[in-house]
Parts: C-alpha cells; sequence; structure tokens
C-alpha cells in the first residue's frame, strides 16, 4: 500500500528545520530576501540561525506586531496550521491608547462587523466585509486584554480596535498551535523545538486533510 504524503512527512520529521521565533518589532514576515528586514535574513544573518534546508514562516505577523513565529522547511505544516477546519488558535497581548470598557470587552468577544482583504504571495483579493467570529478576550489591565483567536484575517485585531475607536499602541503574539515563547528571553531569540513540541507539530500534521478549505491570512499583510 502506498503511503500518503502526510505520512511520510511525519515519518521523516527529523529531516525538516522546526524553530520558534521571538520574532521582534519591523522584521516582515515576507522570504522575499530583497525586502529590507525581512524574516529570513534576521533569523539567519542577525540571530545566527543556520537552517538544513530553506525555511519558511508559518502564516504572518505584521510588522509591527512582536511574539511567536513558527519558521519550518517542512512545506506541510503551513496550510496544516492554518487551513480550514484545523485553524490552530492564536493568543496576543493588544494594549490601546484608551481604556477598554465592559461595553468593548463584550462587544471583542461577540464579533464585530470590519472590512478586510486577503493577501496572497503579494496578490490582494477582493474585500470582504463580515463580523468577526466569536473569541475568548480577558481584561488584563485597563489598556490591555488578551484575545485568543482561531480565524485570522488581514490586520483583524487591529480592524477590530479601529472599529470601536481604539488604537493598538502594542499588538505581541504569546501562544500559537499549542506553543508558546518559552524559554525564549527576549526579541531576537530562537530555538528548535523540543520533543513535546514535535509532539505538537505531528498532530496538526496528522490531523490536516487536504484539499480542506484555503490557508488563513494569520495575522495579515507584510506592513
Amino acid at each position: 500500500k502506498k503511503e500518503s504524503s502526510t505520512t511520510t512527512m511525519i515519518d521523516n520529521l527529523d529531516y525538516f528545520d522546526y524553530v520558534k521565533y521571538w520574532k521582534p518589532k519591523g522584521v516582515i514576515c515576507t522570504t522575499d530576501r530583497s525586502v529590507k528586514h525581512n524574516i529570513i535574513d534576521e533569523i539567519i544573518n542577525v540571530d545566527g540561525f543556520k537552517p538544513k534546508h530553506r525555511v519558511y514562516p508559518v502564516g504572518r505577523l505584521d510588522k509591527d506586531t512582536s511574539g511567536l513565529i513558527l519558521l519550518t522547511s517542512n512545506g506541510k505544516l503551513p496550510n496544516s496550521a492554518l487551513r480550514g477546519k484545523f485553524k490552530q488558535p492564536k493568543t496576543y497581548q493588544v494594549f490601546v491608547n484608551r481604556p477598554f470598557t465592559k461595553q468593548h470587552i463584550q462587544q471583542l468577544r461577540d464579533g464585530i462587523v470590519i472590512t478586510t482583504v486577503a493577501q496572497r504571495d503579494n496578490k490582494k483579493a477582493e474585500p470582504l466585509t463580515a463580523k468577526t467570529r466569536s473569541c475568548e478576550v480577558i481584561q488584563i489591565d485597563t489598556y490591555g486584554v488578551q484575545m485568543t483567536l482561531v480565524e485570522g484575517r488581514n490586520r483583524q485585531i487591529r480592524k477590530m480596535m479601529e472599529a470601536l475607536d481604539l488604537r493598538v499602541e502594542e499588538l505581541h503574539r504569546m501562544h500559537f498551535m499549542g506553543l508558546n515563547l518559552h524559554p525564549l528571553e527576549r526579541p531576537g531569540d530562537w530555538v528548535h523545538l523540543d520533543a513535546k513540541e514535535m509532539n505538537v507539530v505531528k498532530n496538526v500534521l496528522c490531523h490536516a486533510n487536504d484539499g480542506d478549505g484555503e490557508s488563513d491570512d494569520d495575522d495579515g499583510n507584510l506592513l
């Protein structure tokens, strides 16, 4: 019996690179190395990662967002983590310019109508105006919340805040796909995934189903 491509990739995980990276603000999530401050040159030339193969970010964080992002040479993982019903949750800390009210928190939880434009390989699709899905929102202080999203529309959190007449001052991703920033200590740090984290990768690859919807736009466009 012929093995599926997914099974083959899972059996050969050691062949690929898997790292988590604390993306600094100002770094652009593109593999186009002609772009200044692209994520590939930053993690390799500035932060010292030496990949075995060509690596790609799993999703995107926009230029002004910091925090957790995965990079891998396994081309199956991005679609597996960002596709259709298997989209993986992402948790952010968000700080804004004015105090959050109880009404703001409830509106964020219930969903807000925003207009976004998906971006694929630097090509923009038609705008989508729709309500965001309900999400977990925890207030952490007067100006800050923690938000956990499953969908990932282009610049979604920033647009949700704009709809409430709030301006994002800081946006930081803490968790993605069941992984967190530990043991990274500062922006620019990176580390290979450990055995427990690789089990998470295996589970994501196992449960993904080829052809099940489009991958989402993660945190949004490059800039």
